[in-house]
Formats: C-alpha cells, sequence, structure tokens
C-alpha cells in the first residue's frame, strides 16, 4: 500500500496585533491617520476572507483608466491589522505576492511602496463588510 504525503497548505495570511505596528505608514496619502489599535476578531477575519476574490473587481486607485486589477488576490500573502482610519474601526488588508515572503511577515508589517500590482493594500470596513473605504 503507498501512501501520499499530503503537503500541509500554507497559511496566506496573519492577523498582526496592535503593538506589531503602531502606525499605519502613510504610503499614499488617503492612508494618513491610520494608527493601530484593536485586533480583528475570528468572524472579522472569517467575514475578509469569504469576500477577498470580490478584491479582483475592484479599481486600482490612479489607474482608474486601465484594465489593470488585482487578478487572483486570494494567492497573495495578506496582513491584516486592526486600525482607526478617520476615526472609524477599520480593517486594514496589506498584501503581497512574494514566491517567498520575508521570514518576519507574520511579526511585522511589509511595506512596498510602487510594487505594480505584487502589492496592495485597502481598508475594510468590518460593519459594513466593504471595500474599499
Amino acid at each position: 500500500m503507498l501512501v501520499a504525503a499530503q503537503t500541509p497548505a500554507v497559511e496566506r495570511y496573519v492577523v498582526l496585533p496592535p503593538r506589531s505596528q503602531p502606525s499605519i505608514p502613510p504610503v499614499l496619502l488617503w492612508d494618513e491617520g491610520s494608527y493601530a489599535s484593536w485586533t480583528p476578531s475570528k468572524a472579522d477575519i472569517e467575514s475578509i476572507e469569504q469576500r477577498i476574490p470580490q478584491i479582483s473587481k475592484l479599481k486600482i486607485r490612479s489607474y482608474e483608466s486601465t484594465h489593470l486589477r488585482i487578478e487572483n488576490p486570494e494567492k497573495y500573502f495578506r496582513q491584516y491589522v486592526g486600525v482607526r482610519h478617520n476615526g472609524k474601526r477599520r480593517i486594514y488588508i496589506n498584501a503581497f505576492c512574494d514566491d517567498s515572503p520575508p521570514p518576519d511577515w507574520r511579526l511585522r508589517l511589509y511595506v512596498v511602496i510602487d510594487g505594480a500590482t505584487c502589492y496592495w493594500h485597502v481598508f475594510y470596513d468590518p460593519e459594513s463588510k466593504r471595500s474599499p473605504i
């Protein structure tokens, strides 16, 4: 009898605790004023994970006139951080497509500026269950 060993699935997301990132770097102007302050619940994350494929329907800010889209967003590595953004509770989703993510990606926010469609981020509203904000 031959038994095939299954490779464990790599968890492609992590919830970063507020202490891991005291503030979200203002990578882009619309991120200013965001800071980590709370930890999303398991239900919040499950809600996001169910909706991740919808990211591919969004237009990329500053590229609205193009046909660029984030294809297969569920294949990206994702970091979730509970933030206050413009005074409201939001979940900051930071994503990157690296085949081999940095060794500390589960501990610290991994920020890349101008990485084309390989790097993206969006704010998610856990109350309305909508992105983008």
